[in-house]
């Protein structure tokens, strides 16, 4: 009969604590109070957990090699018996170091030594309501952009990534069966994907969502005050009647915070918020929605000068269905995005946007989990700025006024 591999998860849960205080507790980092501290080394105890799966693996496959392994060997136990778990009786200890040898046990510098020689896969979840090939390059260049930074910064680190749909939950599966350097998931999570990331040790960051669970590393783009800054760009140069034109939060929560952005603008400076001039379509963001929204918006009547949109692709499509229906972009309508995606300057007019460095999210998100895997220290959270973009596509209002 197969025997249940005891994780940091049965740990923190007998413990009655998180994965991130039994981690803490494990590297002796000063977070944890005596208390919870000699709670969690009993459990780990009774349990008989240990740490560190991937370099017992390491381990064992290089003491099958050689007879000595690892200089130094029994001077490290001495000295991670002392720092981390601090003094214990004899009997104890040699039951502790007779485990720790058996098992494997590496410190982390050893681990990242062996882990440069071998290779190791990043798991990407993005939601695709088609196939792979339609949502990179035909659907939303914003996820072409990012998984084209997060396979540059993996090549640089010698390792592959995988691509995973978050629709098809026969996928899942693979979290828990093969060994993965750690997760990347591209907005929302699922809740049975949620379910199976918190039983696994390896790191796992969220991408444009916010609060999600404080196992996992948040990270996202000054999503409000991008939005504030660009609400407030267009009544700076004049504009008075500022729609707001999204889609629902199935990709992304991040879009309530740009709503909240648009808020607050339009308030700081004592232009009436209503919630009629917000335009949310149930779809994805696509040119095609943006075209789509363009026909609502034009037929509502409500004679805005100006739009903003929180998605370069969409904005996108807004100017080619304003432009059918004979409006001139920006002399009768300003239109505004975000992202800054590479083919928002060579529409026409150029889109002025928000630039949240797609590139640089990528990237951040591959050395979270790198850092994390090795056990180095991370935030919760990660909030990375943005900058506004001035082209063709915002007209100043005010001059012409004069």
């Amino acid at each position: 009969m197969k025997t249940h591999k005891v994780t940091i998860a049965d740990v923190a849960k007998k413990a009655n604590v998180s994965k991130a205080t039994v981690s803490y507790v494990l590297n002796d980092v000063d977070k944890v109070s005596a208390e919870t501290k000699e709670r969690v080394l009993q459990t780990i105890k009774e349990l008989g957990y240990v740490p560190n799966s991937s370099a017992r693996n390491l381990a064992l496959q290089a003491s099958e090699s050689r007879e000595e392994p690892h200089p130094f060997y029994h001077d490290f136990m001495q000295s991670f018996i002392k720092t981390k778990i601090g003094s214990l009786p004899e009997q104890t200890k040699k039951k502790l170091q007779k485990i720790i040898r058996e098992k494997g046990y590496l410190p982390s510098d050893r681990l990242d030594q062996l882990m440069n020689t071998l290779p190791s896969t990043l798991a990407i979840f993005i939601k695709m309501e088609k196939d792979y090939r339609h949502t990179l390059i035909e659907s939303n260049p914003f996820y072409q952009e990012f998984i084209s930074g997060v396979k540059h910064t993996a090549q640089e680190n010698n390792l592959s990534i995988k691509i995973f749909n978050t629709l098809e939950e026969q996928s899942y599966s693979e979290v828990a069966n093969h060994h993965f350097l750690g997760f990347i998931i591209v907005g929302q999570i699922p809740e049975n994907l949620e379910r199976i990331l918190l039983t696994v040790d390896e790191p796992v960051v969220v991408v444009d969502e916010y609060g999600t669970h404080p196992d996992f590393v948040n990270l996202t783009s000054e999503d409000q005050k991008g939005t504030f800054n660009s609400v407030e760009y267009l009544i700076l140069k004049g504009h008075k009647r500022i729609a707001f034109a999204g889609c629902e939060n199935d990709y992304g929560n991040f879009i309530d915070k740009r709503i909240e952005g648009y808020k607050e603008a339009l308030e700081a400076y004592g232009i009436e918020y209503k919630s009629e001039d917000i335009f949310i379509s149930k779809n994805k963001y696509s040119y095609d929605e943006g075209i789509n929204l363009a026909n609502i918006i034009a037929e509502s009547g409500r004679n805005y000068d100006a739009v903003f949109c929180p998605a370069d692709i969409m904005a996108i499509g807004l100017m080619k269905g304003f432009l059918k229906r004979g409006f001139r972009i920006p002399q009768d309508l300003s239109i505004m995005g975000f992202d800054n995606i590479y083919f928002s300057r060579y529409c026409n007019p150029e889109l002025t946007t928000v630039d949240q460095n797609i590139f640089l999210k990528a990237e951040t998100a591959v050395t979270i989990v790198i850092r994390k895997a090795k056990g180095e220290k991370v935030r919760n959270s990660y909030m990375l700025p943005v900058s506004l973009v001035e082209r063709e596509s915002v007209i100043n209002r005010e001059e012409k006024r004069m």
